[in-house]
């Protein structure tokens, strides 16, 4: 189904926004207030979400920001009103810079027109029909327009991803990514798929990109390379050399060959169990947050989501 974005004006002050997706009320849900998902969809112009804070209950604030520019932000705040999962959610915004004449109005429908079907109406209340006209003139909607066509096109990756397992990628900061997962196996298991190179090899790749070298010294001052031979014949190396080793941390340092980060990262994984079941969190801290914006952006999270499923499978 080809679905376009339609607007019309109501009344003196409301901007209707509509659109249908190829997704259940739950699945569309799910993508609009899950943090580990917006940054994501929600961005378009080139430009990527970098901060995505939620909490999402009534009476609970929100925080949304993009990299327009590599000095440049722009940012969005407010408070839920309704949250009615997956039927109704209503919030107010309010820019930093204020292009919008003041505080906004935000209500959400999804309504099943079919099935695995859904249709979105957003009407945004603005405080004055000034506002709205400028809203309405602004050139929003191809903007709007081209984020929903990546959320669509995103929805037949969410639905195998979201029913096998936690995972969750997310940007934290300016400079941080920070990615967890959890498995069902105790952590000395977890740790060693992380440390030995014969196990390693068994999960970091995949048939679209196979590990062709895979090296590991996992003890402080040792060093690791894997390299990954692309669909196009291409090869990416990555290199690192291991800062501090303990049964629940590995710190180390890392760079791609070719370098497509903006140069060395630091990176922290943490193993720890519960009840049985281990949680690994990686932190990655880039030199500059033009650099984290581009991998943020880049589709890394699939590529991991795919090689934890190896990992569990293994374990």
């Amino acid at each position: 189904m080809l679905a376009t974005l339609n607007m019309a004006l109501s009344g003196e002050t409301d901007l209707v926004l509509t659109r249908s997706f190829n997704a259940s009320p739950a699945l569309l849900w799910r993508a609009l207030t899950d943090p580990a998902i917006l940054p994501r969809w929600q961005w378009a112009q080139e430009w990527p979400m970098v901060t995505c804070d939620m909490d999402l209950q009534v009476g609970g604030t929100f925080r949304w920001v993009w990299r327009t520019a590599p000095d440049r932000l722009m940012g969005v705040k407010g408070r839920f009103l309704t949250v009615d999962a997956p039927h109704r959610l209503i919030h107010t915004e309010t820019f930093d810079e204020d292009w919008t004449g003041g505080e906004t109005t935000v209500t959400q429908t999804l309504t099943e027109i079919a099935p695995q079907t859904t249709r979105l109406t957003m009407t945004v209340r603005y405080s004055t029909a000034e506002a709205r006209t400028a809203a309405a003139a602004s050139g929003m909607l191809p903007g709007m327009e081209d984020a929903y066509a990546k959320l669509d096109a995103l929805f037949p990756r969410l639905i195998p991803e979201l029913g096998r397992s936690d995972f969750r990628i997310i940007g934290t900061g300016d400079l941080k990514i920070t990615v967890t997962r959890s498995f069902p196996a105790r952590k000395p298991a977890v740790f060693r798929a992380h440390t030995e190179a014969a196990l390693l090899a068994r999960w970091m790749g995949s048939a679209e990109m196979p590990l062709a070298v895979c090296e590991m010294d996992p003890r402080p001052g040792g060093q690791y390379r894997y390299t990954w031979v692309m669909q196009d014949g291409t090869r990416i190396t990555l290199s690192g050399t291991i800062q501090s080793i303990t049964p629940d941390r590995i710190t180390a340092t890392e760079v791609f060959d070719p370098d497509w980060t903006g140069g060395p990262a630091t990176v922290e994984t943490t193993f720890t169990e519960t009840a049985g079941r281990t949680t690994v969190q990686v932190t990655v801290t880039y030199a500059t947050a033009p650099a984290r914006d581009q991998v943020l952006a880049s589709g890394m999270g699939e590529g991991m989501a795919g090689s934890y499923d190896l990992l569990d499978a293994l374990l």
